[in-house]
């Protein structure tokens, strides 16, 4: 799957297979995809999936970065396009810069907070 970037750390392949899994197969990503620091950057046209229900990329994203310990992130790039960033985190607990919550500690922080 990741044969085509030669480049990729373990890191990287990790966030290219999120990306295949959230579009639901390698054939359905639409874009051009960079290496990003330690991680990647999809520039795609494709942003008529990233909704919270119905074309629910958007909910799965979530869901996903959370289970796979992943920072996700929706960026501008360019009319009609989106720019996503992925980075692979290895720690649940620590500095901001290097974990990642579970879902349910996110869930937790988010209600609690009011």
């Amino acid at each position: 799957m990741t044969d085509r970037y030669p480049w990729m750390t373990e890191d990287q392949k990790e966030c290219y297979e999120f990306l295949c899994d959230l579009y639901l197969g390698e054939h359905h990503l639409g874009g051009k995809l960079h290496e990003w620091g330690i991680g990647i950057r999809l520039n795609t046209h494709q942003t008529h999936r990233f909704a919270s229900f119905d074309f629910d990329a958007l909910t799965r994203a979530v869901v996903m970065a959370h289970d796979r310990c992943i920072r996700f992130s929706i960026e501008p790039s360019g009319p009609g396009m989106l720019g996503l960033v992925l980075h692979k985190r290895h720690e649940r607990e620590g500095r901001i810069w290097d974990r990642h919550p579970t879902i349910e500690t996110a869930i937790e922080t988010i209600r609690g907070s009011k």
